[in-house]
This record gives structure tokens, sequence and C-alpha cells, in this order.
């Protein structure tokens, strides 16, 4: 018997490999698409549950605070609520980002090997730390201990403790992308540290320094323990006075209104509220990566 040509083997050997290398993944790529199919499938699932129940609230009036039935008083909308939430939010980064840029730029310039580990350790380990813990801080210093009460500043203050790991390790990152050549060129000028880094630094580094400042509003929005013990009431408030009187939030809104769940008009509003609260952080989370890809590019 003859034996099998060899160019015909070798061309049934060549295509037997390439079907081999095209199709022997099949398997794996059905369980990948398995596997994320819930990761997408689930939170797209809840996100509309959350807008298909707030539907029935959701309108100007709303948002405004002019909606007839609307509110705990059954008398108004979410404003005082909403514009609470961005009160807080926007007064914690204020009071982080400061700490958060002198942190990052004494870590970067000045700090030793041992310093920059111990920093290392301590935000990250901040990070870990469950933001209800914060929340409970908060209350027995600021609110008993300095005597400021449930405040719009003592819930800012907290906040701006939570969010400092965030905003410290972003603009660590930022500061490290920033070519040594910059600092060599104007050491080589004669600038001082501080010179390099107003003059050299920042101007190529505010873009992605906003970037993270975003992200820190959207973390911040999205925390209630802290606030809870800190910063808002329920009801009774509309406006803040002054920095040392409570605000009423998007966050507590929710909370409470959801365990009035015999009332459905109540009920309604919980779900109403806390669409416009993931769409609040949805915003500045979108924002943030718009800036990030416009930064990239």
């Amino acid at each position: 018997m003859s034996r099998f040509p060899q160019q015909y083997r070798d061309t049934l050997n060549c295509y037997t490999r390439n079907w081999y290398t095209r199709n022997w993944y099949t398997p794996g790529k059905i369980l990948v698409v398995v596997l994320a199919l819930p990761a997408l499938l689930i939170p797209t699932m809840v996100l509309c549950y959350i807008f298909w129940q707030a539907a029935p609230v959701l309108n100007w009036g709303f948002l405004s605070g002019t909606a007839d039935g609307v509110g705990f008083g059954v008398t108004e909308g979410i404003f005082s609520q909403l514009v609470g939430s961005l009160l807080l939010a926007t007064m914690a980064c204020l009071i982080a980002t400061p700490f958060a840029l002198g942190t990052a730029l004494y870590y970067r310039t000045f700090a030793t090997p041992w310093q920059q580990r111990l920093l290392s350790a301590m935000f990250n380990m901040l990070q870990g730390i469950p933001p209800i813990v914060f929340g409970l801080c908060g209350l027995v210093v600021l609110v008993n201990l300095f005597a400021w009460g449930v405040s719009l500043l003592s819930g800012a203050v907290v906040l701006a403790v939570v969010v400092l790991p965030l905003l410290v390790l972003n603009t660590l990152v930022t500061l490290e992308r920033i070519p040594n050549e910059y600092s060599e060129a104007g050491s080589a000028l004669g600038l001082t540290k501080g010179a390099i880094i107003l003059r050299l630094w920042l101007p190529r580094s505010w873009l992605p320094l906003l970037t993270g400042l975003l992200l820190a509003m959207a973390r911040a929005l999205s925390e209630t323990a802290p606030i809870m013990f800190t910063a808002t009431v329920f009801s009774g408030v509309v406006w803040p006075d002054s920095i040392f009187s409570p605000v009423t939030t998007l966050q507590t809104h929710i909370f409470y209104l959801a365990q009035e769940g015999n009332d459905p008009l109540l009920v309604s509003i919980a779900w109403g509220s806390a669409a416009v609260l993931v769409l609040l952080v949805a915003s500045f989370s979108l924002l943030a990566r718009l800036l990030q890809k416009s930064g990239g590019n």
C-alpha cells in the first residue's frame, strides 16, 4: 500500500492545526460569556427596576420641590434633599483636596522610603475602614466633643476623611506620570522645588486631578452611614442657616422612607429619590471618565 503523499499530509496537518487554533477555545469563550452575563444583566435589571418603580413620581415638580403630594409631609419634592447632598459632597471634597494634594506632594518630593511605606500603609488601611466607623468617630469627636452638633460641617469633615484616600492615591498616580525630565530641566534652570511644582507639575496634572475630584464627589454622594450620625435630619429643616445647621439629604431620605413600607406613596417617593441619586452619581462618574479620555488623547 502506497504511502499518503507527503504534500497532502502537510496540507491536511496545516488545515487541522488552523481549525484547532480557531475552535479549541470555543468552550472557554462560552464559559466567559456565561460568567460575564450575570455581571452585566443583574446591574441592568436593578437599574431598570429602580426607574420603573420611580416612574410615577419622576417629574419636574418632584425635582424642584413643588410637586403636590410628594415628600414626608406629603407637600413637597426633593429639591432640598438634592441640594443638601450636593452641599455635603462639595464641602467634603473642598476640605479633603488640600490635604490630599499636600500629602501626595510630600510623598513625591520629601518623604524618605520608610515614610513612603508608612503613608502607603496608612491610606490603604483608611480605604478598608467601614464608613460607619468614621461616622461613629465623627459623632463622638465632632458632634459631642467639639460641640458642632449634627451639622453640615460635621458631616463634611467626616466625608472628607472618607474620600481622602481616594484623592491621595489619584494624586500620587497623577504625579508619578509626570516625566522626570521636567524636574531635571527645572532644577538645571535653577527653579526651587516649589517653583517646579507650581510651574511644571500642576499645569500638566490639573485634568487628572479634576477627574479624581469628580470621582470623590461620586463616592461622597454614595455614602449614607457617616452622615446619618453627623449631618442629617429627616424633617424640620429645608435649608441650612449656617455650616453648623443640619441638612436633609437624598441618602437619608431614601433610608427613612423605605421603612414606611405600608404607605405606597412614600415607597414610590423613595424609589424616585433613589433614581435621582443614581443619576447624580452616574453623572459625576461619566464626566470623570470623559475627562480621563480627553486627557489621554
